[in-house]
């Protein structure tokens, strides 16, 4: 609840994540999941595809890994919120996406001999398993946790609106729907809250040394 609270209260991320999550949902209930996708796949340019391009790697899971490491030099408990984030999406998104929705198509299946997508050269293209958007869930996962646990207003901004682009490129990229990114950056937003709660309780860490880094501890262990 702690988190959740915050969370409601953060307007540093509620004022970019509400419009975004928003007109998701408007597009989809006033055009459908199809026409939708096609609607937003003629927002393109040569500069937006090198773009997203890139900006969608902010979404693979080794992301976490360099997250995690950099933060153990910051603060030990935040490298764990990442961490228990990290294991969370792990799990869910292979039982989301291999087995309960396992097999749902892509808009490059979706579409097939119907439509001609812009697609972005250079991009490898997935054909199955559309729902929900795996990089997605990991980019809100990471981005909205480093957003809640930082101070300053312009990288709780900075970090949301990672998260955000992450998440609109998969749809830019034709590798999801735009339900699929809806879905991802819910779960990855309350995967987010969890890990930072679960870490928080856990009695494992109700100790001092987490509140350090790497550094601080080893400094402490010479002094001694």
């Amino acid at each position: 609840m702690k988190y959740l609270n915050q969370f409601l209260k953060e307007k540093y991320i509620l004022m970019l994540l509400v419009p975004f999550l928003t007109g998701i949902i408007f597009l989809i209930g006033s055009y459908g999941k199809g026409p939708a996708h096609l609607l937003v796949n003629g927002w393109n340019s040569p500069q937006a595809d090198v773009f997203f391009k890139y900006v969608t790697h902010l979404g693979d899971g080794a992301v976490f890994a360099l997250v995690i490491l950099l933060l153990l030099f910051i603060r030990i408990r935040w490298a764990f919120y990442e961490l228990f984030a990290a294991l969370m999406t792990l799990i869910f998104v292979f039982i989301a996406k291999q087995i309960i929705f396992k097999g749902i198509p892509r808009p490059t299946k979706y579409f097939e001999g119907t439509e001609t997508l812009h697609l972005v050269e250079g991009v490898k293209m997935h054909a199955l398993n559309s729902f929900p958007s795996g990089h997605t869930i990991t980019a809100f996962a990471i981005f909205i946790t480093l957003a809640l646990i930082v101070k300053k207003s312009y990288l709780k901004m900075m970090f949301t609106a990672t998260a955000i682009l992450a998440g609109f490129s998969r749809v830019y990229l034709s590798q999801h729907f735009l339900e699929d990114v809806l879905s991802g950056a819910l779960i990855g937003i309350a995967i987010a809250l969890l890990s930072c709660s679960l870490v928080d309780k856990l009695s494992i860490f109700k100790t001092s040394w987490i509140d350090y880094n790497l550094l601080e501890i080893v400094s402490k262990k010479h002094e001694q």
